[in-house]
């Protein structure tokens, strides 16, 4: 990624709660939903699909997607995406590795937030064009989330990350073999030799 410092994820937490406060003050008759990246503060928010050695922090709100953060090393800490609803015919179709650590995870959602993340796993080529450039329309830049994504970028001071494909597919190389998983879970892919 970059030399800048690494996001921890209390930081994170904390800024969240404040930004998010702030930005509902601003819009006060609008329902406000952290631009898809909804806090989580509770060890039991879990599906069979979550891996079990990650700790999650947020969800999208819609149908279960949450992010989780799996601790490897100081610098080293995937931002995982669970999708429960997918149903997939692997472990990996529920489980997307999003960013190598916070940084680069927020950095992901730079223009548009995190909610749309969770369409990887249908339209991946639309989610690739959608996070690769900014929305400029003047109605969308005026949203309360899109106003959210502003203050939390310029607070932290990360850069526009695009996503793409390649570095998916190099996340989930180097960090899929870290996630552990619930017995039955596994044992449901074992079986259907994924």
């Amino acid at each position: 990624m970059n030399n800048k410092r690494i996001i921890r994820l209390e930081e994170l937490r904390k800024v969240v709660e404040e930004l998010a406060t702030e930005t509902k003050n601003e819009f006060p008759s609008l329902y406000f939903d952290y631009a898809g990246m909804i806090p989580i503060n509770d060890k039991t928010f879990i599906y069979d699909s979550s891996p079990i050695n990650t700790e999650v922090f947020a969800c999208t709100g819609g149908d279960g997607v949450h992010y989780s953060i799996l601790e490897i090393s100081e610098e080293i800490q995937p931002i995982v995406m669970t999708v429960p609803m997918n149903f997939g015919d692997s472990m990996s179709d529920y489980n997307w590795i999003i960013g190598e650590n916070l940084n680069e995870f927020l950095s992901v959602g730079y223009f548009n937030g995190w909610f749309p993340l969770e369409q990887l796993c249908y339209d991946n080529e639309w989610v690739i064009d959608f996070y690769s450039t900014e929305n400029l329309e003047e109605t969308y830049q005026k949203n309360a989330e899109i106003q959210f994504v502003k203050k939390l970028r310029s607070k932290f001071g990360y850069d526009h990350v695009p996503l793409n494909n390649g570095r998916l597919k190099e996340l989930a190389d180097n960090y899929f073999q870290y996630l552990r998983f619930n017995a039955e879970f596994v044992e449901k892919y074992i079986k259907k030799g994924k």
